[in-house]
């Protein structure tokens, strides 16, 4: 920390001159004042880190005067003096913020002992808020600087729900849509721009969590727990403590483990296994799943008490195929993201392949155009451009089918396009009814509805 800065504010001339003395002598920038209106203008033009207060002053009292100070600056930390029978004044002064006491008269230990406290705690502070800012810094280039990249009416719809899921930091977020839309890419932005950026960003896929390690994973374990447990652990909950825990894949948690996330959630806390004690925890919930949760709570896969806990704010996010005006800016930003960690500048992506990949559904979403353009940057743009258009030229209208093989592979048949062509027909026959196109296919109308919404045909 840099040379304190000190305001002494007595209007005792001798112990002004006493305490100026010995501060400057320990290294402290002293600024003295008598009366309440001079300390303040010394504070206006001063940088005060620490200011010393008399409770009893002319003007009005030390205990005013600390109430304003904490109002205009309670950046600065205060130590009030007072004499002997005057402790209801010291526990107001407490009350209103004062950070510690000493009683008149006292000596040059006692204040020596009060200010290394304050000091202590001002390097503490100033580390803590270092940590912060690094933190954030750490967050922003994990999200990267750059806004979700797109113009869309639909992407400014997911602008406007993490602007909103930002502005209240403790809220749960459910975010929903299909694989390789960018859940994951949304919550961490959520998490970047609220008020617990400072915290860390725990990500977990509920999915790869074995259902006997559950408990463990996510509340943690003491030792001797169970056969394994050779030393205590602490859960995810913990360790996201202070920021924000990312559950993806959230609808493939087991229906008897839900409602043992949904009381951590409501209670904010935790027990691990093998402990009698509680602990509390303060993570944030993000949540991300490419099922439609409302089904899987009607079909009672999902609890639906644990739903309407995780969707206080909710977004969707749109397949790439629904916004196909986002495609060109989204190529072009992945081929110059690309150029740019190789040194090498690449020549741009032709209009033509940029038109034809408009007209591509693209059903690995964002995922699937990004390793596509990195594939072309390393195969080189040429080849690959006149391979692409070629394939894209001779396909369906729909254009359905996964991306071309590489050379020498044998193109294997995709039984979910298969699927979505089926049900495609059976609309345009029925002239988009769903009771009559379901009845056309043999299924139920929720069964065709679940998977309208899985290949996102609503």
């Amino acid at each position: 920390m840099e040379k304190l800065s000190v305001l002494v504010l007595d209007d005792e001339e001798r112990i002004v001159q006493e305490v100026r003395e010995f501060l400057e002598n320990m290294g402290f920038q002293v600024h003295a004042a008598g009366r309440p209106s001079a300390a303040f203008a010394a504070l206006q033009s001063k940088s005060i880190d620490i200011a010393l207060i008399d409770i009893k002053l002319p003007e009005y009292s030390g205990l005013t005067f600390l109430r304003r100070l904490k109002d205009e600056r309670p950046e600065v930390e205060s130590i009030v003096m007072s004499g002997h029978g005057d402790m209801e004044s010291v526990i107001e002064a407490f009350r209103i913020g004062a950070f510690d006491y000493l009683r008149k008269p006292f000596s040059s230990f006692d204040l020596k002992a009060a200010i290394e406290r304050i000091r202590r705690y001002l390097d503490a502070r100033d580390s803590t808020r270092r940590y912060a800012r690094l933190c954030e810094e750490l967050n922003r280039e994990l999200i990267g600087n750059e806004e979700l990249i797109g113009d869309s009416r639909a992407i400014q719809s997911v602008r406007d729900a993490i602007a909103t899921a930002a502005a209240h930091p403790d809220a749960p977020v459910l975010i929903q849509g299909e694989s390789g839309t960018g859940k994951e890419l949304v919550a961490r932005r959520i998490h970047a721009l609220s008020a617990r950026s400072s915290g860390r960003f725990v990500a977990v896929n509920c999915a790869a969590v074995p259902r006997e390690m559950f408990e463990s994973e996510f509340f943690g374990h003491a030792k001797g727990a169970f056969t394994d447990a050779h030393a205590s652990r602490n859960g995810l909950f913990k360790t996201a403590s202070g920021g924000a825990l990312f559950l993806d894949e959230v609808g493939e948690i087991p229906l008897d483990l839900q409602a043992k996330l949904l009381r951590v959630i409501e209670d904010g806390r935790v027990r691990p296994v093998g402990s009698d004690m509680e602990t509390q925890v303060s993570a944030r919930v993000l949540c991300a799943t490419n099922k439609n949760l409302l089904d899987e709570v009607k079909a009672g896969r999902f609890r639906g008490d644990l739903y309407y806990r995780l969707a206080v704010v909710e977004t969707y996010i749109p397949p790439l195929r629904e916004r196909p005006e986002d495609i060109g800016l989204l190529a072009e930003f992945f081929y110059s993201k690309y150029s740019k960690n190789s040194g090498r500048k690449g020549q741009a992506l032709s209009p033509d392949l940029i038109a034809r990949f408009k007209g591509y559904a693209f059903p690995g979403n964002v995922r699937e155009l990004k390793n596509l353009i990195e594939r072309i940057f390393i195969l080189g743009r040429d080849p690959m451009e006149k391979e692409l258009c070629a394939w894209l030229n001779a396909g369906a209208p729909e254009k359905e089918q996964t991306l071309p093989p590489s050379r020498g592979e044998m193109q294997p048949l995709n039984l979910e396009n298969l699927e979505r062509e089926t049900i495609r027909i059976a609309l345009g026959k029925t002239g988009g009814n769903c009771s009559a196109a379901a009845g056309l296919l043999g299924i139920t109308r929720q069964s065709l509805e679940r998977r309208l919404f899985r290949y996102g045909m609503k």
